[in-house]
């Protein structure tokens, strides 16, 4: 039987080390099923992706680079991060940072829906990193932020209220 809940983008790249899940339904019949597209844009190349040549500036990463002393900003929704700053994140869902190691950013999150929401950086355990975790916030407009210098360890961006949907990836270099 399949499940009628979609699983976390998170989720189907820790079973299959991809952004496309395959699951086959034995029976009476055969059937395949295929995620993609649904969980996330993190794939899908965009304008933000290709230099001004036309490269590829996210080649082989599956993510954005973000240079250091940068200011990254997000509207906080029970769904999702959505990326608003800097414009290569802008309209993303949960976007995939690239950090450069020992390099200082800056994270805000706005609450863009009313309901209770935090920020946290977690490590590979799922455990906070640093203390680096915002104070829980439920208005509507309010916002927090870290500021914090980027390590190796950083693997996760989360809201802890709403670790299955509200998850981004951080790869730092």
């Amino acid at each position: 039987m399949i499940s009628n809940t979609p699983p976390t983008r998170r989720t189907v790249l820790k079973v299959t080390g991809a952004s496309l899940a395959t699951a086959v339904v034995t029976g009476a019949s055969l059937a395949t099923a295929v995620v993609a597209g649904c969980l996330g844009d993190d794939d899908d190349e965009t304008a933000a992706d290709t230099g001004d040549d036309g490269t590829d500036t996210d080649a082989g990463s599956n993510g954005i680079e973000i240079e250091a002393g940068t200011e990254i900003v997000f509207d906080g929704y029970t769904h999702h991060w959505a990326g608003l700053e800097p414009d290569a994140i802008a309209g993303d869902e949960n976007p995939t940072l690239i950090l450069e190691e020992g390099g200082e950013y800056t994270m805000e999150w706005i609450n863009a829906d009313g309901v209770t929401h935090d920020l946290q950086i977690w490590d590979e355990s799922d455990d906070v990193v640093d203390d680096l975790a915002t104070d829980s916030i439920n208005e509507e407009g309010d916002s927090d932020s870290l500021e914090f210098t980027a390590e190796s360890e950083m693997v996760t961006y989360v809201c802890s209220y709403h670790v299955g949907t509200q998850v981004g990836d951080l790869v730092v270099e």
